[in-house]
């Protein structure tokens, strides 16, 4: 029984750091900024829902390919600012997001394509004009599934 223990405890230890960390080292219009990211498909569905603060440089959610399609404020508890951008990190459009706790919950659609959006507290001020570096987001995008 203990050596099973120990090779669980060894397990979860190696796992841990395999693993890849929930935020990185980016440049939001060059200053270092680090985000949480949601790079699987359960990540962003789940995005900021529930919390009661948005985190300080936000949650990036990093698609595989470039995408089209909205975004949802269904139990989100905060307003919210997303910044759209494309796959080199150049933004294509920002919008104001307001919280909704039932259906039916607007959809926040910025009517073009995008590799990359990036949700921040509505009182954040940055520009959120251009993300980078080019090859981070590349390492990001190889990540997402």
């Amino acid at each position: 029984m203990l050596v099973a223990a120990c090779s669980l405890v060894t397990a979860l230890a190696l796992a841990s750091t395999a693993a890849p960390s929930p935020t990185t080292a980016l440049r939001l219009d060059g200053v270092p900024f680090a985000p949480e990211l949601a790079l699987t498909s359960a990540q962003r569905q789940r995005g900021l829902m529930f919390r009661r603060k948005a985190p300080l440089d936000g949650m990036l959610f990093v698609f595989r390919e470039d995408t089209s399609g909205g975004f949802w404020m269904k139990n989100t508890l905060v307003p919210l600012t997303i910044v759209f951008f494309d796959r080199m990190g150049k933004r294509v459009r920002r919008l104001s997001m307001t919280p909704c706790r039932k259906d039916p919950c607007a959809i926040y659609d910025p009517d073009r394509r995008y590799r990359f959006a990036l949700e921040l507290g509505a009182s954040d001020e940055r520009r959120a004009a251009k993300l980078g570096p080019l090859s981070e987001l590349r390492r990001l995008t190889r990540a997402a599934s």
